[in-house]
């Protein structure tokens, strides 16, 4: 059953009026960790989530408290899940004075290399705890995947991995953070620090918003595509952002480079700009804004056109695509994305 959200001091003060943080129960605090639900039913979970931005995602604190010889886990829900194993959680009031405080964990830089030392090499992301404003001493709260160190692109949706911690006592404990690396094959973080995709809906665009809020990131790479950079939310070079949609509308497209996207979309048209900005092809008709979702290949880089602007039903520079390019991905019109004086190729993906 549910369990009202407050803070510590007044749940113990509706088990008794009259009580005090001293008056709490006594015990130890030994394991702390953050489960997590999509929606308002089922048992909350420590695994990642992936949701839409229509779907509310709540963060739980569960405390592990030893007393004696009994241990037993306190929080918002019951049961949860914790490394596959579900457990039935005792309310707050069973817990000793506690201070809970939430952590995001989230990039510190918005543009990086696998290449910067000269050769490739997985270079670690710079990651940063930041404090969640008003949420210490909740035990749940609204999982906000905004980005406060780097430009927030999504207004919303995009990923987040977050911290909690625990002192009671005079000893803190934390759930894992930026030490929890995933080591050789990767920059990023291990799935212990918890994380949270929320996607604008359920459409190839849709899908790319997962990745807001993580780093452009020069020559992202995987030791499979399976581990790959984009596959973990942890970043994307332009071809890898696009095909990271791709994949998760269930194509099986390798990552690859720009060079290498006619391998796997059709062609539907090719062209230059000319100069009132329209794109037009070899016999200087203007080529025709195709769909959105479709890819606009330009030499050494790749967007996703969004919205026709400009001159309706024509390609031209006023038309917004959604790529990543020396910063997190979002939205620009082609005329401000560094390379709309160039010649371009209108892909689109198989419907399968």
């Amino acid at each position: 059953m549910p369990r009202p959200v407050l803070a510590l001091a007044a749940l113990a003060a509706l088990a008794c009026p009259d009580a005090h943080a001293d008056d709490a129960p006594t015990g130890d605090v030994i394991a702390i960790h953050i489960v997590s639900r999509v929606g308002t039913t089922g048992a909350p979970d420590d695994r990642p989530k992936r949701a839409r931005e229509d779907q509310p995602v709540t963060l739980f604190a569960a405390v592990t408290i030893r007393r004696g010889k009994d241990t037993y886990v306190v929080a918002d829900e019951s049961p949860i899940v914790i490394d596959g194993k579900k457990i039935t959680t005792h309310a707050w009031t069973d817990a000793p004075s506690l201070a809970l405080a939430w952590n995001r964990i989230e990039p510190a830089v918005a543009d990086m290399s696998n290449t910067s030392s000269g050769q490739f090499a997985f270079e670690a992301i710079d990651y940063r705890a930041t404090a969640i404003a008003n949420a210490a001493g909740k035990t749940a709260l609204a999982a906000d995947v905004r980005p406060t160190l780097t430009p927030d692109h999504g207004g919303g949706v995009g990923t987040m991995r977050y911290q909690l911690s625990v002192t009671a006592g005079g000893k803190t404990i934390t759930t894992p953070g930026t030490e929890a690396r995933r080591g050789r094959g990767s920059g990023g973080l291990t799935d212990a620090v918890h994380r949270v995709s929320i996607r604008r809906d359920d459409t190839y665009l849709g899908y790319l918003t997962e990745l807001y809020g993580q780093p452009y990131i020069w020559a992202s790479a995987g030791t499979t595509d399976a581990t790959h950079q984009s596959e973990r939310l942890e970043g994307a070079d332009c071809a890898d952002f696009v095909v990271y949609g791709a994949r998760r509308m269930g194509m099986k497209v390798p990552y690859t480079w720009t060079a290498e996207l006619p391998r796997y979309a059709k062609t539907l048209a090719k062209g230059e700009p000319d100069g009132d900005g329209v794109y037009r092809d070899a016999h200087g008709d203007a080529i025709a804004f195709t769909r959105v979702g479709d890819l606009i290949l330009f030499p050494r880089h790749v967007g996703v056109l969004v919205e026709d602007r400009g001159t309706r039903g024509v390609l031209d520079d006023q038309d917004i695509i959604m790529h990543a390019l020396f910063d997190t991905p979002k939205e620009v019109a082609i005329k401000d994305s560094g390379y709309d004086n160039l010649p371009i190729s209108v892909l689109r993906w198989p419907t399968r």
